[in-house]
C-alpha cells in the first residue's frame, strides 16, 4: 500500500499511544540523536520567551530597538505589516509602527519562527519549502489557540499559542530525513491520520521527536511535558483546557476558517470524536462563534494566510 493510497482510505481509527523512543532500536536512537544534536538551540529563543516575548513585558519601544539590529527580521516584520490583507492606507515605514500594527501575537509568532528558522537552516538537507509549510501551519494554529483561549477566558492565552508554535519541531526533523514523502504528508487533513502516517511510515512521530528537541534545547521541563502531551486529548480525557485548545488548533490549522456556519460539521471533518468530547466538556465549542466574530482573529488569520 502506497502512502498516497493510505491517505485515500478515509478516516484512520482513533490514534493510540505512538511508537515510543524506547521501542526504537539502539541504532535508530543513535541516528536520531545525531540529527537532534545537529539542530542547534536558537541562541535567543529561551531568553526572548521569558522576557521580551512575554505579554507582561510587551514594550513596543524596546522591541523595535532590539529588532532593528537584525535587518532580516526587521524586513520581515515590516513586510508582514504591509501585506495586502492587513496593510493600512498609508504604508508602514518604521519598525515601531509595524509591531503596533501586527499586535503582540503576530509579532511574537514571527520572532519565534525566525529564531527557529535560523537554527533549522543549519541542518543539511532541509528543504526550505517544507520548513515554511511547518511554520505556516504552526502560526495559523497559534492564532486559533490564542484567540480561542481568550474567548474561554483561559488565564494565559500565550500558553496554548506557544504549544502550537513549538509543537512541530519534530516535524522539521522528519521533513529533513523523509523529504520525498512530505508532499503527501502535508495533504493529510485529519490529525489522527497524520500521527498514524508518521507511525506507519516513519516509525516515529512528531510527538516523540519534539520532546527530544525540547530536551536538547533545554526548554523548561513543564513546557517539555506539555509539548509531549499536546496530542493526548485525541485519545484520552483532557485534564487541561489549554492543551485541549492547542491540540484542536494544531488540527484545525490545516483548514482554518475565517467564519463558521456549521461548527459541528467543520469540527467533524478535522477533529476526532474524542477531542470533540473534550472540547465539549470544557464548553469550548460554544465559544467558537465569539472567536469567529472577533476583528482581531480575522485580522491575524488574514495576515498569516497571506504571509
Amino acid at each position: 500500500m502506497t502512502r498516497s493510497s493510505a491517505i485515500a482510505l478515509g478516516r484512520d481509527p482513533l490514534v493510540g499511544p505512538d511508537p515510543t523512543w524506547e521501542q526504537l532500536t539502539e541504532e535508530e536512537r543513535r541516528q536520531w540523536l545525531i540529527e537532534i544534536e545537529d539542530f542547534p538551540p536558537p541562541p535567543l529563543l529561551l531568553e526572548l520567551m521569558e522576557t521580551d516575548l512575554s505579554i507582561d513585558n510587551f514594550d513596543v519601544g524596546k522591541l523595535s530597538q532590539k529588532f532593528s539590529s537584525d535587518p532580516v527580521l526587521a524586513g520581515r516584520l515590516l513586510g508582514r505589516a504591509n501585506c495586502a490583507a492587513i496593510a493600512p492606507r498609508e504604508p508602514i515605514t518604521s519598525l515601531r509602527q509595524a509591531i503596533v500594527h501586527l499586535g503582540f501575537l503576530l509579532m511574537r509568532s514571527m520572532v519565534m519562527h525566525y529564531q527557529i528558522e535560523q537554527s533549522a537552516l543549519k541542518l543539511d538537507g532541509i528543504v526550505r519549502d517544507h520548513l515554511l509549510s511547518v511554520q505556516k501551519h504552526t502560526e495559523l494554529g497559534a492564532v486559533i489557540a490564542f484567540n480561542w483561549a481568550q474567548a474561554v477566558k483561559y488565564p494565559d492565552p500565550t500558553g496554548p499559542a506557544t504549544l502550537c508554535l513549538l509543537g512541530r519541531l519534530g516535524t522539521i526533523l522528519l521533513a529533513r530525513r523523509h523529504a520525498a514523502d512530505m508532499t503527501d504528508y502535508f495533504k493529510v487533513g485529519h490529525e489522527p491520520q497524520r500521527l498514524n502516517y508518521e507511525a506507519n511510515y516513519f516509525d516515529i512521530t512528531t510527538r516523540t521527536l519534539t520532546l527530544k528537541v525540547a530536551q536538547w534545547w533545554g526548554l523548561p521541563e513543564t513546557l517539555q511535558s506539555r509539548l509531549f502531551n499536546l496530542w493526548t486529548p485525541l485519545f484520552a480525557e483532557a485534564t487541561d483546557i489549554g492543551n485541549c485548545l492547542a491540540c484542536a488548533a494544531m488540527a484545525l490549522s490545516f483548514d482554518p476558517p475565517m467564519h463558521m456556519d456549521d461548527i459541528q460539521k467543520w469540527l467533524s471533518l478535522r477533529v476526532h470524536a474524542r477531542l470533540r468530547e473534550n472540547l465539549e466538556a470544557f464548553g469550548a465549542i460554544h465559544k467558537l462563534p465569539q472567536m469567529f466574530d472577533s476583528d482581531t482573529y480575522r485580522h491575524e488569520m488574514a495576515a498569516v494566510s497571506e504571509g
